[in-house]
């Protein structure tokens, strides 16, 4: 190959001293003779800031994606779309797993490395319930996941970058090797910091206007929390989490990169998560929830359920914590989840294991019951058959799920669409991770959705826990810098 300007790029470097030239002559003439859709090639990069390199992206009409767990340091961003899977109703689990495998079938992929992370990956996550219709969730389908053009995946001190370039029929080796290239160009000032550009923060804060909350609107989640009570009691259900929204107007879009790094600063042990569909909607959130992780026949999933605020000193946190433990309220909500999701893997695994006792899940503004559960799941499993059954957990639907999510059916007076539902990745090798979609918002145009629920039991009082419902909407609120004004 010759030498061109191109090798003054420290990305084509990075590239050609992992891959050679006739490797990468090989896998596109694998590509042209096996007739593949799409060639991935994946090679190390220079360690760098992941939301920082999304924020770089100057096309925002395209799909974005950025996950991370900061105190695990592990970090995704992708951007652009090849392809989306997209399905809704009851089979949209299945469809999405058997489209997805299909499509994943259709890469060819040039490894520069022998790393688990190095592998092509899909993004996206599913709505609470089977449909989602309502105007205000219309870019984020019953389930949808995206093939992106580039993703960056950083574990530790290994940050990989893996590529997509589609093939058309009239591709020959040359137009597909030049493409490659173009797109290496192209990714480099997203992959290196010197070439940044400064991203200004906008005065979103400044401008925003909470829709205020009626009286109306207390009365009515006062009444559906004694309904819901009086259902307890007469045996419909023994547990269901009503949730609420809060609607913020806003005079200029919000960015969702910069509220996203004010989410991941002020909760490391959360998964900070990003889901743009196009320049006209994004989701994001900080859950403390895992839906699920899969790793080989590996599956870690969490009870979390019961919680109660954090002290203003290290005397009140420590008090609080201990009364969570004790509360007969909580730990029979916890107790009520931990049941469930044992139940729900059961038919996919024969160990199932997790501490007799619950511990406590610490956030800066709320602390949580909280118990790891791990198993190990049969040969030939669905992850997504799995994630069916685990969705939605007590945590966030309610026991028995069948007559807790039909009562919120009923009686919530807005449509959830991703909100508590299960958001991720999942890649070629089969392994994935999936977060329950809490601690959230939808953010659109001039208008910012905020979500959050709680569960309601038999000894539940619905006024504290609407002042619970408040104390989950501040991680947003102040991400949104209106918290305390």
């Amino acid at each position: 190959m010759e030498r061109t300007t191109l090798d003054k790029n420290l990305l084509v470097d990075s590239f050609r001293n992992q891959i050679s030239d006739f490797d990468l002559d090989s896998a596109i003439n694998t590509v042209i003779k096996e007739k593949k859709s799409y060639l991935a090639v994946s090679f190390s990069i220079g360690r760098i800031n992941l939301l920082a390199a999304l924020e770089q992206v100057t096309t925002k009409s395209d799909f974005q994606f950025y996950w991370e767990k900061p105190s695990e340091d592990f970090s995704i961003a992708a951007a652009g779309e090849l392809h989306r899977i997209v399905h809704e109703g009851e089979s949209r689990f299945r469809d999405s797993s058997t489209d997805g495998k299909k499509l994943l079938a259709q890469v060819h992929h040039l490894k520069g490395l022998d790393h688990r992370n190095a592998e092509v990956h899909l993004f996206g996550g599913f709505s609470f319930f089977e449909d989602s219709s309502s105007r205000v969730w219309e870019n984020f389908e019953a389930a949808s996941f995206t093939l992106p053009k580039w993703m960056i995946i950083k574990e530790g001190k290994c940050t990989i970058l893996v590529t997509l370039i589609p093939i058309e029929e009239t591709d020959s080796t040359s137009s597909i090797k030049a493409r490659f290239f173009d797109r290496l160009e192209t990714l480099y000032p997203i992959c290196n910091v010197d070439e940044y550009r400064l991203v200004e923060e906008t005065e979103t804060g400044k401008k925003i206007r909470i829709q205020p909350q009626s009286e109306f609107e207390l009365i009515h989640w006062v009444e559906t929390v004694n309904r819901a009570k009086k259902n307890i009691y007469e045996g419909t259900f023994e547990k269901v989490v009503l949730a609420r929204q809060l609607v913020i107007n806003q005079d200029n879009p919000a960015s969702d990169t910069l509220l996203l790094h004010k989410l991941r600063k002020q909760y490391p042990d959360c998964y900070c998560f990003l889901i743009r569909q196009n320049e006209r909607a994004s989701f994001i959130g900080c859950s403390p929830e895992r839906l699920a992780s899969f790793e080989g026949s590996f599956i870690l999933t969490e009870g979390l359920a019961g919680s109660t605020s954090r002290g203003k000193t290290a005397s009140e946190d420590a008090i609080l914590e201990k009364k969570l433990l004790n509360s007969t309220k909580d730990l029979h909500e916890h107790e009520i989840v931990l049941d469930a999701i044992e139940q729900q893997l059961s038919p996919y695994s024969k160990s199932i294991s997790h501490p007799d006792q619950p511990g406590i899940k610490k956030l800066s503004n709320v602390q949580h019951l909280y118990t790891p559960i791990t198993a190990t799941i049969h040969n030939g499993v669905s992850r997504t058959e799995v994630l069916k059954d685990l969705h939605p957990t007590p945590a966030v639907g309610g026991y028995p799920r069948k007559e807790a999510v039909k009562f919120i059916q009923q009686h919530e007076d807005f449509d959830r669409g991703w909100y508590a539902a299960p958001i991720g990745w999942i890649n070629t090798s089969g392994n994935s991770e999936f977060a329950v979609a809490i601690r959230s918002g939808l953010i659109l145009q001039n208008e910012v959705r905020f979500f959050a629920g709680c569960g309601i039991v038999q000894d539940s009082d619905p006024y504290k826990e609407w002042e619970e419902t408040n104390m989950k909407f501040i991680p947003m609120l102040t991400a949104l810098e209106y918290a305390g004004s």
